[in-house]
């Protein structure tokens, strides 16, 4: 099974209508889990990219061969950022603080035990291991299956999160091009642990709803 059918079954079990329902309905849905996804939008969406900018400026050639990498990094910081200000937002709205300069999200340790598995790599491609090619898939379905969930009540908001959701293709391909411009064969053993630390943190979050 590949980490994309994985991420997905895990995400319909664990972030799913029975987890939304005990939550208390829509509404809770978007004052309890909007604050939590802007930080990971903010800093599990943004650290590695920003990572990955310094490795490629100092392993790559920025200014010529790999400005597409660049250029792709750049647009993801900005997606990512743009993210969590309208999670940020939206749940202000809804009357729930959401300053992203102060506020410890649940579960806070977890995140960044996640956020440290897709950062602290020396190559990009490592980091993309980690990151846009493994639970960036998993952020997107989270976002799809909220959603889903508060689309009869709460249509625009629904269509935000759809919006965000898509972006996720762009970041994945930005991935896709780090490990394909400087993977070798004698990396990809290295990079499949990666991957494999990452999803099992990020599930460990995803239980611990």
């Amino acid at each position: 099974m590949s980490y994309r059918e994985k991420m997905r079954a895990d995400v319909d079990t664990y972030y799913s209508t029975e987890y939304f329902e005990r939550l208390g309905g829509p509404e809770a849905v978007i004052r309890v889990e909007f604050p939590h996804t802007a930080w990971r939008e903010l800093f599990i969406g943004c650290l590695p990219a920003n990572r990955q900018l310094h490795l490629v400026y100092e392993q790559g050639d920025p200014y010529f061969d790999d400005r597409d990498i660049v250029i792709g990094l750049l647009k993801q910081i900005r997606d990512e950022v743009k993210h969590a200000r309208e999670f940020s937002n939206l749940a202000e709205q809804f009357g729930v603080p959401c300053d992203l300069v102060h506020m410890e999200p649940e579960n806070h340790e977890k995140l960044i035990e996640q956020t440290r598995a897709a950062v602290e790599w020396e190559k990009p491609h490592y980091v993309a291991a980690g990151f846009q090619c493994s639970t960036e898939i998993m952020a997107a379905f989270m976002i799809e299956n909220m959603a889903d969930y508060i689309e009869p009540e709460y249509p625009d908001v629904a269509t935000v999160l759809r919006d965000i959701a898509s972006d996720e293709g762009d970041h994945v391909h930005a991935g896709r091009l780090i490990i394909k411009r400087f993977s070798a064969p004698e990396d990809f053993e290295q990079m499949e642990q990666i991957a494999e630390n990452k999803y099992t943190a990020a599930k460990a979050v995803l239980k611990a709803l």
